[in-house]
C-alpha cells in the first residue's frame, strides 16, 4: 500500500519555534508572525539554508505594504517562495511578481463559500488554505469538484485526532503552531 503524502508544515510565530522548525524533516516553513521587512531577508535565508522553503502572508510582514513594488521585493530581495493571499488583487500581484500564491478561504458560513469558490476560479492559487479546519473537513468535497490542486487546512488544530481526521478526509496537508504536530506524518 502506498502512504498517501501529507505535509505539515509549521507555522512559526516566534525565533524558539523557528529554531525547532529547522530541525524537522519536510520542506517549507510558514513565517507567521515574527517577520518584519527588517528581518524577513534574515529569517527566509536561514530557512533557505537548511533546505526549506518559505511562506509569508504578506498581510503580516510589518512595514510591507501592498503595491506591485512590495511583491516584487517578497520575490527578488527577500527570496520568499510563497504568499498566502485571500485578496484577488494582491493575489495577482503576487503572481505577477513571480511568488507562488497560496490562497486563503476563510469559510465562516455558505456566503463565505460561495464567494470562494467564485475567488478560485478567478485567482486560479496553486494551493489552497482553508480555515478553520473543521470547515475544511467538512467542504472538502464541495472545493474538490472546482479545485484540483493542493488543499491545506488551518486554524484550530489542536490534536493528533483532528490532524487524523484531516489526513482520513482528504486533505493534502495542515499548517499549524502546534509543535506537538509538526512532525506527525513525516
Amino acid at each position: 500500500m502506498i502512504k498517501k503524502i501529507f505535509s505539515i508544515i509549521p507555522s512559526v510565530r516566534d525565533i524558539k519555534a523557528l529554531k525547532k522548525a529547522l530541525t524537522i524533516p519536510g520542506d517549507t516553513i510558514l513565517l507567521s508572525t515574527i517577520t518584519h521587512i527588517g528581518n524577513l531577508k534574515e529569517l527566509t535565508a536561514l530557512c533557505h539554508s537548511a533546505g526549506k522553503k518559505v511562506i509569508v502572508n504578506h498581510e503580516l510582514v510589518g512595514g510591507l505594504g501592498n503595491d506591485n513594488t512590495a511583491f516584487t521585493m517578497l520575490k527578488n530581495m527577500y527570496k520568499v517562495d510563497a504568499v498566502i493571499e485571500s485578496n484577488q488583487i494582491y493575489a495577482g500581484r503576487a503572481k505577477a511578481a513571480g511568488i507562488e500564491v497560496i490562497l486563503k478561504i476563510p469559510l465562516i458560513d455558505s456566503l463565505a463559500m460561495e464567494s470562494a469558490l467564485k475567488l478560485i476560479k478567478n485567482v486560479n492559487p496553486g494551493t489552497l488554505e482553508v480555515k478553520p479546519a473543521i470547515c475544511a473537513l467538512n467542504n472538502i468535497g464541495k472545493i474538490k469538484k472546482q479545485y484540483s490542486g493542493k488543499i491545506f487546512a488551518s486554524g484550530f488544530i489542536d490534536d493528533i485526532e483532528l490532524a487524523d481526521k484531516l489526513y482520513d478526509g482528504g486533505l493534502d496537508g495542515i499548517m499549524t503552531s502546534r509543535q506537538s504536530l509538526w512532525s506527525k506524518y513525516y
